[in-house]
Parts: C-alpha cells; structure tokens; sequence
C-alpha cells in the first residue's frame, strides 16, 4: 500500500496513473498538462499566485497575476471541460504601484485519446479558445486556438515522464509552436519534486528556451500545495510561483 501512495504522490506532475479511488491530480506547478481528465461530475479548482520579471534595464517588466485560476470539469470518462481566468498587475520599470486588468480568458477541453486500468503511456489532446481579457475592441487582433498533444510514460515506481507538444494560431496569421518536458520525482507518499525545459517556437521572432523546477505537498486526497520557480535560458526572464488545488469530494456513488 506504501509503494502504490508514492506512485501516486509523484504521478501528481504528468498524470499517467488514473482511477476513481486517486488522489487529486493536477496541471500545475509544472508548464506540463497532464493527460488525465476528472471523473464525469467533478469539479477541480487550481489556483495561485505568480510574480515573474521580464526583460532587462529601460525594458523590464514585473508583474504579477493574483490569482491564476483554472477550473475543470468532468462531464464524461474522457472529457473535462476547462476554464481559465486570472487577474494581472504590471509594472513598469522604476514604478512602483501595479496597473490590474481582467487577464487573457480561455475555454477549452481536455479528451483522453486512451483510457485503460493503468497504462504505461497516455495520451490527451487540449484545445482552448484564447479570448482578450478586458480589450474587447480589439477582439478580432487578439483572439486565438491553443492546441497541444500530452503524452505522459511512467517508469518504474518513483519516476513519471510528463511532455506537451502544441501550436497556438492567433489572429493575423501570428502563431507559435511549444514544447514541455517535465520529469517528476516521488520522494514519500506526501512529496514529490519535478525539474522541466520548455520552450516555444515562433513564425515571426527568435525562439524562447526556460527552464523550471517546484515540488508538491499533498495534504489529502482532495487538497495539493506547490512551489515552483522558472527561469529564461536563453532570455531573461525569472518566476516564482506558489499554488493551491482543491478537489470537489466524490459522491457516494458516482456514475463513471
């Protein structure tokens, strides 16, 4: 029993273990999806807080969303249904108050192309609708689709092997392709610690390569902290981050 709750702590980052009895299974801290979805009924909430610097001298920029939240919802085995709001505060250089907006909206899907008792790989497809967030004139420049496959391989006991790869279309022909890789790491049954390179590919500017790492805490089946901090390899760029997910109880007798 000891060895299947340490599996399951570190499956937490890519979310290739899946059954009714699982603890809480997440799509943060890492950049990585899970290719997990929440049984049909269920509500999952993922929140956080988030403080990243971009850029350099004249052209730096902090700023801070408060809070990042992703809701999910399982209408079906296969299907969850996805929402993303957050609140974001900038800040310009040598300014020291944050100017708040609604930020960027997303609504979208996440569908399990397998589904067996405990495969060794599996794989989902997420699609979102990006929609601007308080700039609704300029709806038609700003909205886009974002599309990656997940793949998630477990190895062994105490290793899970998370990776994304996508591409986001944006109005005026802008897009970009994108790519995680995260490996996740089961220390007991309560920790669990990941390290990932991501990055994206762009059409019209030179591409983007960071780097992350965090760790987890599972309170109880239904409640996960997490800490994690990014940072740019080839851009300057730093985060911090520190998050909360809470998941809906199971009823007593749920239709799968």
């Amino acid at each position: 029993m000891k060895n299947i709750a340490i599996r399951i702590a570190f499956l937490l980052f890519s979310g290739s273990y899946f059954s009714f009895s699982q603890p809480i299974i997440t799509d943060r801290p890492d950049q990585t999806e899970s290719a997990v979805t929440l049984e049909k009924g269920r509500l999952q909430i993922e929140s956080g807080i988030l403080i990243q610097t971009e850029g350099e001298g004249a052209n730096q920029l902090n700023s801070l969303a408060v809070p990042t939240n992703l809701f999910r919802y399982g209408i079906s085995s296969k299907v969850e249904l996805r929402l993303v709001l957050q609140l974001d505060g900038a800040e310009a250089y040598g300014d020291d108050t944050y100017q708040y907006a609604i930020g960027n909206i997303e609504l979208g899907s996440k569908i399990v192309l397998n589904k067996k008792e405990d495969p060794t790989v599996q794989w989902a497809l997420l699609s979102h609708l990006f929609l601007p967030g308080d700039d609704w004139g300029q709806f038609s420049e700003q909205v886009g689709f974002l599309n990656r496959l997940s793949i998630a391989h477990t190895i062994g006991e105490k290793v899970n092997v998370g990776c994304n790869i996508g591409y986001n279309h944006y109005a005026g022909g802008r897009g970009n392709y994108l790519y995680t890789l995260a490996i996740g790491y089961g220390l007991n049954d309560k920790w669990s610690v990941y390290v990932e390179p991501y990055g994206a590919v762009f059409t019209s500017s030179p591409p983007l390569s960071n780097f992350d790492y965090g760790l987890a805490y599972l309170v109880n089946d239904i409640l996960q902290l997490d800490l994690s901090f990014g940072s740019g390899l080839n851009n300057p760029m730093n985060y911090q981050s520190l998050g909360i997910s809470w998941r809906q109880k199971a009823k007593e007798k749920e239709n799968q």
